[in-house]
């Protein structure tokens, strides 16, 4: 009875800050710098919206929380939230135009990692691999390579921020994911905190699809990315039941979207950190301008890009928790997952260029 209570909080907590955040933007944009989002080189967004819609989702998560404090109840998420700091206070210096650079950014995702395992005392204590296992039974080196991969991965969802409620369904679809594995794994706390977030991202969720008044910004998706890890993390550490795999499929789509890119951009020669529009959610949007709406059908295409790419996101989550302790399995449906990640970008491409020729023989015909 209390968790629904709870759950409705974090819920209206995040709504309702989102439109508090929406009725005073006047006075947020007079205190930030421009950015000039909407001419970057990954831009995808239609219009200015606010870059601050992760405060909202982490106001409802904390109103939440608190009341849970109040009620007497325990749990971690306090100091998983308190974790948050130095990576979401980097970010919002950078959504406020206060120029933050990547590398800065990434140091600020270590040293949440780095608080998360000093408040918390949990890091991931295998991977399910047999010569690594043997590794990380050394603590030091299981907790560098914690810390390493929860920085990434705060990086991996700001990659998909900026399309219409890709960021937020693919947040509140993995969080699900794990509330499913927590509950399998006889971890009620762990799931609990799990739908609070999804709660908490649903308000959210209504502000930036179909269309876009808010988006996560760099603090929301650093923010809600390292939350989202270390629930990872915390199942990994807390059952030894879980399949490392298994979790990594909850997190398939951040996951595959910036292994894919740092791969793409080291074959190509470029900076790994350079932007560009070359992640699959960017091409299956220009694809439909070029198939349906044109090139000037971006309010259209963008929130139609979410729609079509859900059933992909849901399938690995889906796997995932299927396979929950099943580490060989997991290991060969993530691989056979991330070739058809891979697949979908090429088969992607090839239609848009088709396309493309079509329309432009059909026109020099005319």
């Amino acid at each position: 009875m209390y968790l629904s209570i709870y759950l409705f909080c974090a819920f209206v907590g995040s709504l309702f800050s989102g439109f508090i955040l929406l009725r005073i933007r006047q006075q947020l944009i007079v205190v930030s710098k421009p950015r000039g989002d909407g001419t970057a080189v990954q831009s995808s967004h239609v219009g200015n919206p606010l870059r601050l819609g992760g405060s909202v989702v982490i106001a409802g998560l904390a109103f939440a929380v608190a009341l849970q404090m109040l009620n007497g109840d325990e749990s971690f998420a306090p100091l998983l939230l308190l974790s948050i700091l130095p990576v979401f206070i980097t970010g919002l210096a950078e959504d406020l135009g206060h120029h933050v650079s990547p590398r800065g950014r990434f140091l600020a995702a270590v040293f949440s990692g780095v608080a998360a395992v000093a408040l918390l005392g949990v890091w991931v204590p295998k991977a399910d691999i047999p010569g690594i296992d043997w590794a990380m039974a050394t603590p030091a080196v299981a907790i560098i390579l914690t810390v390493i991969f929860s920085a990434g991965l705060c990086h991996a969802v700001n990659l998909i921020d900026g399309m219409n409620g890709l960021a937020a369904s693919v947040i509140t679809i993995s969080a699900l994911g794990y509330a499913a594995i927590a509950t399998l794994a006889s971890l009620p706390v762990v799931a609990s905190f799990a739908l609070l977030l999804v709660a908490a991202t649903i308000g959210f969720l209504f502000l930036n699809w179909p269309v876009a008044r808010l988006f996560l910004g760099d603090a929301g998706a650093y923010g809600l990315g390292h939350l989202l890890v270390w629930l990872m993390i915390l199942l990994a550490s807390l059952s030894s039941e879980v399949a490392v795999p298994a979790l990594l499929l909850v997190i398939f789509w951040p996951l595959a979207d910036v292994l894919h890119t740092i791969l793409r951009r080291v074959a190509d020669k470029v900076s790994i950190l350079r932007p560009d529009r070359m992640h699959l959610h960017q091409k299956v949007r220009r694809t439909l301008d070029i198939v349906w709406f044109g090139y000037r059908g971006r309010y259209r295409s963008n929130p139609l890009t979410t729609i079509i790419l859900l059933p992909f996101i849901i399938a690995p989550v889906v796997t995932g928790v299927l396979l929950w302790s099943n580490p060989g399995a997991a290991w060969i449906a993530l691989g056979g997952y991330m070739l058809a990640f891979s697949a979908a970008h090429t088969l992607t491409a090839r239609l848009a260029r088709r396309f493309r020729r079509w329309t432009f023989y059909t026109r020099k015909s005319h």
